[in-house]
Formats: structure tokens, sequence, C-alpha cells
């Protein structure tokens, strides 16, 4: 009996042995005294996914007819950062473009007398703009000016929090003098990136 309990502590124990992992680059340190060993620890980071959900198209209207100097409707334009953390809103470009029956020139807020532009100019010229709407929502030290079509340079608007909306708008400076409905297309460009 003494035998048989004796083989199967000694069958155990060389399992036990067997079954401890074995690294091939392992690395042995020798000496005598107080040794030491460097273990380089890699680690690997994934990138953050940056989620944003914005409208996917916009629309405004242009009525000369109401109004003291005509009415420009537009909707505000939620931004929501669903992203872990803050992130950057920047609008990247604002331009007209191709696609309506008629193609305004984008110009400055105060380049042309609105309100007295003729029928040639009024389809011509147009200064439409992007701004934050209200301080709802956005961190504080957001950019209170508004980006005009005309302008080259992107603007760096502010940052929202994480699981945060805030509202943005269009503005616009237009002549009056329209002969018929005519449409125009604009297209507005955001850039988002982590603060």
């Amino acid at each position: 009996m003494k035998k048989i309990l004796l083989s199967m502590v000694a069958v155990m124990l060389l399992l036990i042995a067997t079954a401890v992992p074995a690294f091939a680059s392992d690395t042995t340190a020798t000496g005598t005294g107080d040794v030491s060993s460097t273990v380089p620890v890699e680690g690997t980071i994934e990138a953050l996914t940056i989620s944003v959900t914005h409208p996917a198209t916009l629309a405004y209207t242009i009525d000369p007819n109401t109004g003291e100097n005509g009415d420009f409707i537009a909707p505000d334009i939620p931004i929501t950062n669903n992203t872990k953390v803050p992130v950057n809103i920047t609008v990247q470009s604002l331009a007209s473009s191709a696609g309506g029956t008629l193609q305004f020139t984008d110009v400055a807020h105060d380049a042309k007398d609105w309100a007295n532009l003729n029928l040639a100019d009024s389809k011509t010229y147009l200064a439409l703009g992007v701004k934050v709407k209200d301080a709802a929502g956005w961190n504080v030290g957001y950019d209170v000016s508004t980006h005009f079509a005309v302008k080259a340079d992107s603007t760096m608007f502010g940052s929202l929090p994480a699981n945060v909306t805030g509202m943005m708008t269009l503005e616009a400076n237009f002549g009056l003098a329209f002969d018929q409905s005519y449409t125009a297309m604009h297209s507005l460009i955001f850039m988002f990136n982590l603060v």
C-alpha cells in the first residue's frame, strides 16, 4: 500500500514539474551577492476612436419678401461628441460649390450694400457663414466669431466634452433682387481631433 501511495505521489510531482511553462528566450541571472536583471516590458496601445454625430445635409432659405432686409432661415447644426474624451471642432472650409441653379461668389459680410444690390449682383454674391450658436455644451474658451465662406483658413471653434451636444448655426448677408426661385450649393467641411 505504501509503494502504491509513493508511486502516486511521484507521478503527481512529475506532472506538476512538467506543467510549468517554459519560455524559449528566458534570461538567467547568475552571480554572487546582489544580482540584478533587466526585463524589457513592451506594451501595445490602441488608438482611441473619434466618433462625432452631425447632420448629413443642411438646407437654408432666403426669403427677400419678409423682414426688413429679407429673412435667412437655417436650421441649427447639432454636433454630438460620442468620443470618450473631449474633441476639438474645426470648420476646415465652407465654400460655394456647383450643383444649384446658380453658383454664388463668396464675399465678406461687409463687402456689399446688400439691400441695394441689383438682379445680377443678388444672383452673384453671398456672404454665408457658420458659427457657434450659444455656450450650451461647449467648453470654456470657444470662438464666438463667424467663419465666412470667403475665408480660406480653417477655424477651430472650440471643444465639446464627451457625450455632449453643442449647437452651431448658419448666418448670411444677401441681396434681395431675385426674379424667380433658385437653388445654390455650398460645401461645409468639419474636422474633429482630440483635445
